[in-house]
C-alpha cells in the first residue's frame, strides 16, 4: 500500500513540472521549501521526533547532493523532451539500483529482479523511437537516464540510513540539503510567474515532495532499494495517462506498448514479493 499511494504520489511530478515554464533549479529549490515547511510543521505539532535534523552525518548529506542532482536532471530532462519519455527514461533506474546495490552492499544479484529490469528497459526503448534521437528528446532521455544513478544512489544509502535514523528525519535533512543547495537559484523567476503556476507548484510541494517521496523512503523499512524500484515503475505509466488528460499529450501505440511491458514487470515483481511473504 505504501509503494503504491508513494507512485500514484510522485506520479504528478512529470505533468506538473512539463505544465510549468520555469527555469528547474527554481522550481525544485520551490517544491523543497514547501515540502520542508510541511514536513518540519508535522514534527513540531506531533512532537513525536525533535526537531534538530542529523545534519552532520557524512552520508546524510552525501544523499541530500544526490537527490538535488537527481531532481534537477529529471526535471531539465522534461524540460527537453515530454512527460512520456522523461518519466519512463528516468525508469531505467530500477535495473541501475539492482547492479549498484549488489556491488555497494555486497549482495548476491537476484535473476528474476534482473529479468525484470530489463523488461523496463525494453519497455523504455519502446517509447522512443530511433528517428528522434537527432533531436533534444535524445538529451532528454540521456539526463533521464543520469539522474536514474542518482536516484538509485540515494535510496540504496537512504536504505542504509533508515537503521540509524527515521525515515522523516532522513528525507527531512534531504530536503532540506536540496534546499540550500539550490538558494542561488531562488531569485530567477519573478513573483508573477510564481504566482502563475501557484498550484502546480503547491501539488509538487505537497503530494509529490511532501506525501509522496516520504512514503518511498518508509517502504524501505520493508522492502530493499532494488524492490522498491522495480514496483515503483508504474509510475511513468499513471504519469504519460495524467499527461493525456491534462495537458493533451496523446500517446503512440510504441508508448502504449512500453507502458504495458512497464506494468507487467511491475506486477510480476508484485506477485514475486507477495509469494515470498
Amino acid at each position: 500500500m505504501l509503494v503504491a499511494l508513494a507512485t500514484l504520489c510522485i506520479s504528478i511530478s512529470g505533468p506538473a513540472g512539463r505544465y510549468m515554464n520555469l527555469d528547474p533549479p527554481f522550481v525544485i529549490f520551490v517544491r523543497c521549501v514547501i515540502g520542508f515547511v510541511v514536513l518540519m510543521g508535522i514534527r513540531i505539532l506531533t512532537g513525536k521526533e525533535s526537531i534538530r535534523l542529523p545534519l552532520k552525518n557524512k552520508t546524510i548529506i552525501f544523499t541530500g547532493v544526490v537527490m538535488c542532482v537527481h531532481w534537477v536532471l529529471f526535471f531539465y530532462s522534461l524540460k527537453y523532451s515530454n512527460v512520456a519519455i522523461a518519466a519512463v527514461s528516468v525508469f531505467t533506474y530500477p535495473l541501475q539500483t539492482i547492479v549498484i546495490e549488489s556491488v555497494i552492499l555486497k549482495k548476491r544479484i537476484n535473476s528474476f529482479f534482473i529479468i525484470m529490469g530489463l523488461l523496463v528497459c525494453v519497455g523504455v526503448f519502446f517509447l522512443h523511437p530511433v528517428e528522434e534521437l537527432k533531436n533534444t528528446y535524445g538529451l532528454g532521455i540521456f539526463l533521464g537516464c543520469i539522474s536514474d544513478t542518482m536516484l538509485a544512489i540515494r535510496n540504496i544509502y537512504s536504505k542504509v540510513l533508515l537503521l540509524k535514523y527515521s525515515s522523516n528525519s532522513t528525507y527531512l535533512s534531504q530536503v532540506f540539503i536540496t534546499c540550500i543547495l539550490l538558494i542561488p537559484f531562488s531569485g530567477r523567476e519573478s513573483l508573477v510567474a510564481v504566482i502563475d503556476n501557484l498550484i502546480p507548484l503547491l501539488l509538487l510541494g505537497i503530494v509529490t515532495t511532501t506525501i509522496g517521496h516520504l512514503l518511498m523512503m518508509k517502504s524501505f523499512s520493508y522492502f530493499s532499494a532494488s524492490e522498491v524500484g522495480l514496483l515503483i515503475s508504474g509510475q511513468p505509466v499513471f504519469a504519460i495517462i495524467m499527461a493525456y488528460f491534462l495537458l493533451g499529450e496523446e500517446p503512440t501505440w510504441k508508448v502504449i506498448i512500453g507502458a504495458g511491458i512497464v506494468l507487467f514487470a511491475v506486477f510480476s515483481t508484485f506477485l514475486k514479493l507477495n509469494k515470498q511473504k
